[in-house]
């Protein structure tokens, strides 16, 4: 086994990643970190070595007041393999791009990768069932408003906009102090996750709605990202999912999820896709409607709750069709 290769071994990535860190780890954050960033089984023969605890068996990491300590050095340049370059080539003639970069980053990037061949681009892959009125269908530039936001996110400032949608509702000069920016591929949207301090509740808005949207001088004092985690792990939800190998069905069920966390793994004994998703209580009737939507491929597995909410609408839906 080559540790170090990068082309050979996923352990590269990880290590990397903690050294670069600088930190000291004990026992239960090496497990916590193996679970979160290492796909498929882990191997605990290599885990065991590289956190080696006996003396004289230390490789990367010793022992000291119970602690993993770096022994290499963690400054190290990032290496990327050919994949990676030709994916960062991709990125210039991505429909995105411009939304997400600056002008001149993306110079930089064009300069850096000149003598990079590239034989795909992303522009071959279609994406299909796209909400048409999406990002992709208007012809407005997102970049400067996500960097708006982003700066009322870093300073903890707010934002004030109108949000108005004809025959539906209609808020103007709404102030508002944003903690999140999302994108959905299915919806070809963002979506800003923010405080609103008049309801006292965290809110999410798609931004294509949003319009007039200026920085505010009003600062919130408190850290409004450890209350909104707060408000996450009060608010979320778990639903386990088995679904069917099918490349169709597989594809159809990452591309209805994108808006959520999401964890993945394949099981071989049972050849099924076991995928685990995390959504906000509110966010239940939208996730209901999605499993619904995959029909046979799909088996809900867990919550109780959630498994006769799909029995009763299905139930419900067959006898529509009684004669």
């Amino acid at each position: 086994m080559n540790l170090f290769d990068e082309t050979e071994n996923k352990y590269y990535e990880f290590i990397s990643h903690l050294l670069q860190n600088g930190q000291r780890y004990s026992k239960n954050d090496v497990n916590y970190l193996v679970e979160k960033y290492l796909s498929g089984e882990p191997d605990f023969d290599v885990i065991d070595t590289v956190f080696a605890d006996k003396e004289g068996e230390e490789l990367i990491f010793y022992i000291e007041n119970g602690k993993f300590v770096p022994i290499l050095e963690n400054n190290f340049p990032i290496r990327m393999g050919t994949i990676e370059q030709q994916a960062a080539k991709s990125l210039l003639d991505n429909e995105y791009v411009k939304h997400f970069l600056s002008e001149e980053t993306i110079s930089k990037l064009e300069e850096c990768t000149r003598n990079v061949d590239v034989d795909w681009s992303t522009s071959e892959i279609a994406i299909k069932n796209v909400f048409a009125g999406g990002v992709t269908g208007h012809k407005r530039e997102y970049g400067p408003i996500i960097s708006l936001i982003a700066k009322a996110i870093k300073e903890h400032r707010a934002i004030v906009y109108d949000n108005v949608r004809e025959d539906k509702f209609e808020y103007r000069n709404v102030s508002v102090f944003p903690v999140r920016i999302e994108f959905s591929i299915k919806n070809d949207r963002f979506r800003v996750s923010s405080y609103e301090p008049k309801q006292h509740r965290f809110i999410k808005m798609n931004l294509d709605t949003m319009d007039n949207i200026y920085l505010s001088d009003d600062i919130w004092e408190e850290d409004l990202e450890v209350e909104y985690k707060d408000f996450l792990k009060t608010n979320t939800r778990t639903v386990k999912l088995d679904i069917d190998p099918v490349s169709h069905a597989i594809e159809r069920c990452f591309r209805v999820f994108s808006y959520y966390d999401r964890k993945a793994r394949y099981d071989k004994e049972e050849n099924k896709y076991r995928l685990e998703i995390s959504y906000l209580r509110f966010d239940e009737a939208e996730i209901i409607k999605d499993i619904l939507s995959l029909g046979g491929y799909a088996t809900l597995i867990e919550p109780r709750q959630l498994q006769k909410e799909v029995y009763r609408r299905v139930l419900a839906a067959s006898k529509l069709y009684e004669s």
